[in-house]
């Protein structure tokens, strides 16, 4: 069928271009509230020899406020800091992210785990889908 496709887009003068690459498998979880933020976790398969760590942190009022935000990755269970416990300011309304990448392994467990800091103490974390690289 695509040859046939092919040979009629040719006969017709229309160009034929070969299929867009795929695109990078995103695991998120959903967005987990802490007082006036919201927070999400994500590990990418961004292509055949990386994977992606992300933590999304969004403001959700119409002023500039600050919290503490810390993103880790895992590897077979194994951690390592992305992001170390930096005060972040945001402003009205805005999201942000925080992104590292890993070597891919095939068969290794990937999982991202995110951390933000209340107002009156005390981290509150949500955690990516654990995958296989």
């Amino acid at each position: 069928m695509r040859i046939a496709l092919a040979g009629v887009m040719a006969a017709s003068g229309m160009l034929a271009v070969g299929a867009a690459p795929a695109q990078a498998a995103t695991y998120c979880s959903g967005w987990k509230q802490v007082e006036n933020f919201q927070q999400r976790s994500c590990v990418i398969t961004y292509n055949s020899t990386t994977i992606r760590h992300r933590h999304y942190v969004r403001n959700l009022i119409d002023r500039t406020q600050k919290t503490q935000v810390t993103t880790f990755r895992y590897i077979n269970g194994n951690v390592s800091i992305c992001n170390s416990a930096d005060m972040e300011t945001f402003s009205a309304l805005q999201t942000r992210s925080w992104t590292c990448d890993s070597r891919r392994i095939s068969g290794a467990k990937y999982m991202t785990r995110g951390y933000i800091t209340k107002q009156a103490g005390g981290n509150v974390g949500v955690d990516s889908r654990t995958i296989t690289g």
